[in-house]
Order: structure tokens, then sequence, then C-alpha cells
């Protein structure tokens, strides 16, 4: 695979684009249980296992990472799901192997995953009954119960998402999801704030709470969360016991990875990255499915860098920063991070990131450091 640098470790995404039907928030690209068959799964498990095996002889080493998102991977069934695992793993088990699976899904059955994976994460999105309704979900909240259940007497590590700022919630409310979601004992859970998506039913219907709104939602949400012994250590990720979620943090380096399935995104090189995506919609991948290649160039790649890194709460180290880009953190951006309100950001000589209050303006941070570039 060209652009791939065979020195630094490397991570494999699987996007199973299956789903019984569309949430009214979701602009991922998916496909309901109305528009494929059977074949159509089938011709999909060929495909993958294919390109994994092909990517497999090519790499000839364990992966460091393996994630199996959606779409609902569990539309697979734990069976399919099984083969393409042993397939990721013919050259050896990765540190971490996570699959996405939504609550409707969760069955005793994934037990039978564990020789092959380490972690799960459901989207349980909210324990509350007309919040569920109103994002179009499929799971009740019985669902999100028993599913929560089920996970929390699992030998895996697990992620619960819970979405906030929904039209019509409370901030009582976003606090009794955190509360009740965390008494099951999940060791992460990914909390963060609805979006609206062009295209998509909720947008067509609903109106944002708006952004002070939603920053309220965010910081009760995330004091609720420390007290309950969650360390924050991305935007949007909070872990207890150093239950780091190691695959989303590949992300947060800009590290390689290669991603299999309509649509799915990867990213390989190092200083000069090179962004790949597979071929979407579905029907094209079955046809031909084929990776295109973007080649970024430095600066777009440290752009690239400066979006994702900035997300947690370790930010930059600076002397990785030197050995990647060639380049003195602070000569580059001093005098910008001079600029920045204090409370927002915490700089060392050997590291620079964001502080909560800096989380909330991500955005502007990062294009006002992409100045400096």
């Amino acid at each position: 695979m060209k652009g791939l640098d065979p020195s630094r470790p490397l991570s494999l995404y699987i996007h199973v684009p299956f789903c019984r039907s569309k949430c009214d928030y979701c602009a991922f690209y998916s496909v309901p249980s109305s528009s494929y068959d059977e074949d159509a799964i089938n011709r999909y498990m060929r495909i993958i296992l294919s390109e994994i095996g092909t990517l497999n002889r090519e790499w000839n080493a364990p992966y460091c990472t393996i994630f199996i998102g959606g779409g609902n991977p569990g539309m697979l069934g734990y069976g399919r799901i099984s083969e393409i695992l042993a397939k990721a793993e013919e050259n050896g088990m990765p540190e971490e192997v996570s699959i996405e699976i939504n609550p409707e899904d969760v069955t005793d059955d994934i037990y039978t995953l564990r020789p092959l994976l380490t972690r799960v994460s459901v989207g349980i999105q909210s324990m509350n009954e007309r919040t569920l309704r109103r994002l179009g979900r499929n799971a009740s909240v019985s669902d999100n119960k028993r599913a929560l259940s089920i996970l929390s007497r699992s030998p895996f590590r697990w992620n619960a998402d819970i979405i906030t700022a929904v039209p019509g919630e409370s901030i009582e409310e976003c606090i009794s999801d955190i509360r009740t979601v965390a008494s099951y004992g999940p060791g992460h859970i990914s909390f963060y704030c609805l979006s609206f998506e062009e295209g998509t039913p909720l947008i067509a219907r609903e109106c944002p709470i708006g952004e002070e709104e939603e920053a309220r939602f965010l910081e009760e949400g995330w004091k609720e969360l420390r007290a309950l012994g969650y360390e924050h250590y991305e935007i949007s990720n909070f872990a207890r016991n150093g239950e780091h979620c190691l695959h989303n943090e590949v992300y947060w380096d800009l590290g390689q990875y290669v991603g299999f399935g309509p649509g799915a995104e990867g990213s390989i090189g190092y200083s000069k990255a090179v962004s790949m995506r597979d071929a979407e919609p579905l029907s094209r991948f079955l046809s031909d499915p084929e990776l295109s290649c973007t080649p970024l160039s430095e600066t777009e790649t440290e752009e690239e860098y400066l979006l994702v890194a900035l997300r947690t709460s370790r930010g930059i180290y600076k002397e990785s920063y030197r050995e990647r880009f060639g380049k003195d953190f602070d000569a580059v951006y001093g005098s910008l991070i001079e600029t920045m309100d204090e409370t927002t950001y915490l700089d060392t000589p050997s590291s620079f990131s964001l502080t909560e209050k800096g989380f909330l303006t991500l955005d502007w941070v990062i294009l006002h450091l992409s100045m400096g570039i």
C-alpha cells in the first residue's frame, strides 16, 4: 500500500454499513434494512475478508488496534463478526479489539466473541424514553437496561455513549442519564452534544438549543462524570482506571490506520499523511470496492494533527511535534498562544494542551493556531 510507513504501528477500522433503520440525527453513511438483503451482506463479507487478507499479507504483523463500527455491526450476527475478527487477527492479537453495537443487539451470545474481542461500545444515548423517541432510536429504555446489565457482567472492557443537549431535555435529565449509566460500572463513557447535520430528519423538525445552553449541559455533565471518578481525557471521552480507548488514541495522535467498508476512512504516513476513503455507497462498494488516496502536504498534515491532538487533555508533546514536523513548537505558535485567554490552555516547556474551558472553544483555537503554519 503506497504511503504506508512500516516503521510505525498500524491499526484497522472496519465499517459495517447495515442498520435496521437510520436514527433521525445520524449523518454517517449507513443503509436501512429496507435497502439491502442477505445477498448484499454475503457479498460485503466476501469483499471485507478479501481486503483484510490482502493487507495482512502486506503488513505481516499484528495490528496495533482493530475497531468494527457502523452502522450497526450487530446486523451481521456474532458468527460473521467472529469471522471478520479471526481474519483480522491472523498475524497476531492486537493490544485492543473493539466493536460498536446497538443495545437491542446485545445478548449473552456476545460472550462467544471473548477469545477475539477485548472491548465493546454500546450506543445508549439516553435513559429517557421521550428523548430516545425524539432521537429516532430503535432501542427503548428497557433495551438499554438489558444491554447495560449484560455488559456489566461481561469479561470485556466497555463503553457507553450518552448524547446530551437534546431539545426538550433538562440538565437534571442529563445528569440522571449519567448516574444511571455509571451505576452499571462501565470503565469508559463517551459524552457529547447532539449534532444537527444537513439532510437528517432531525434538523427538518428540531432546532438546536444554542451554543451557550449546550455549554451548560457539557459543563454540568463533565462535573458529574469527574465526581463519579471518570478522567476527562478527551473532549468527549471519560475513563476510569486508565481504560482509555486505544483505537481512538490512534486517531488523536494522527497515527496510521486503514479503513475498509463503504465510506470508511484511513490515514497513513507521518510528516506527510495520505488520506484514504473506501468506496461509497454500498452498491458501488459491492460492485467495485476501491480505496481512493489523497496525499496531504506537510501543512495539511499539521493542520489535521492540531485538530485531533488538541481534542485530548494531554494535547501536544513538543518533542513529538519537533520529530514529526522538524520545527520548534514554541517558535511557530508561541506568539499566537500569548494572545489567547490564559484560562483556556496549559503551556509548559514540554507540552501544550487545552483546559475544559478551552475545549468549549476548540474550533476557534484550531483556526487561530492555523495562522502560524
